[in-house]
């Protein structure tokens, strides 16, 4: 398994081409910007799209951590 700053860096390319934003902005739209629960729905479809949602979080964040260097100083995130 890719070790966290090189997944970060391969996340991070991935999502700042122009193509890769589109998509990043998309599921934002999709996926972040939607309700996760909805009272007629069962409770699982609320475990769902929480799923969803930390799919693009977890994006999100390698992405941030990329940007501005938020690594823990030991090395301790490379799990």
């Amino acid at each position: 398994m890719a070790k966290h700053k090189d997944f970060d860096a391969m996340i991070a390319r991935l999502f700042k081409t122009p193509d890769g934003k589109k998509i990043l902005s998309h599921w934002e739209e999709r996926y972040i910007k939607a309700p996760v629960c909805i009272p007629t729905q069962p409770a699982e479809q609320g475990y769902y799209r929480e799923g969803q949602n930390s799919v693009i979080r977890t994006i999100q964040n390698a992405i941030k951590r990329r940007e501005h260097g938020d690594y823990l100083p030991q090395g301790d995130n490379d799990e």
